[in-house]
């Protein structure tokens, strides 16, 4: 009876993840929430952050994070910029499309190229909860050719 209600208990924590509670039907409560970060690039004061270019490579990287509080369910967020290159006819995105949460994090990497010096990018994230909430945020990333100090 015991290891019975541990497996119960079990599930319904697998199953719940960042504090949800269904309360009816059509009710559902939630404290997810969506912050993205770019813990290796320097923040300014406005809030955007600054990539430098590599010089002597075909593109300078930098890994993304989002936290979204949802610490036992496996996420899938989903990620968008609003800068890109065309390679072979094709568009290619600054930022992998998607990535799973582990531990309420989930990771991307951001690529920046040469003929974006001097721009801004703008960097989106977001997923669904649960609940079927959607949860978006977005940085801005100005791409260098070098960092003042």
């Amino acid at each position: 009876m015991v290891k019975k209600s541990i497996i119960y208990i079990f599930i319904y924590t697998l199953l719940v993840g960042c504090e949800s509670h269904l309360l009816t039907n059509d009710e559902c409560e939630t404290d997810c929430y969506l912050n993205i970060e770019a813990p290796s690039l320097q923040m300014d004061e406005n809030g955007y952050y600054h990539i430098e270019w590599l010089e002597g490579y075909n593109q300078t990287f930098s890994t993304l994070d989002v936290n979204t509080g949802s610490t036992f369910l496996i996420q899938k967020v989903y990620w968008g910029s609003d800068k890109g290159i065309m390679y072979g006819g094709e568009p290619v995105s600054c930022v992998n499309p998607a990535s799973y949460t582990d531990n309420g994090v989930a990771h991307t990497v951001l690529s920046v190229w040469e003929v974006m010096i001097t721009d801004t990018i703008t960097v989106y994230a977001g997923y669904h909860d649960e609940c079927d909430i959607e949860h978006i945020d977005s940085i801005k990333v100005i791409v260098e050719d070098e960092i003042q100090d």
